[in-house]
């Protein structure tokens, strides 16, 4: 099963987005295939415990669906 944000995005890697200044695990952070086929566009983006995206505009992505 793969995950895409809202924008219709896939996101190839996935994972809880660590801190370690603080040491503590906050939100998401993950690798999006930008262009569909072209690992050159790829790029990575954040977002919120709840899946809603934190300063980019690739989409939020729905957790509940994706695990």
């Amino acid at each position: 099963m793969s995950i895409k944000t809202t924008k219709d995005i896939k996101v190839i890697y996935l994972q809880k987005a660590y801190y370690p200044k603080t040491g503590t695990y906050q939100g998401w952070t993950g690798k999006l295939r930008v262009v569909a086929g072209d690992p050159f566009h790829d790029d990575y983006a954040n977002w919120d415990e709840q899946g809603q995206a934190v300063e980019h505009e690739y989409g939020d992505i729905n957790l509940k669906d994706g695990k």
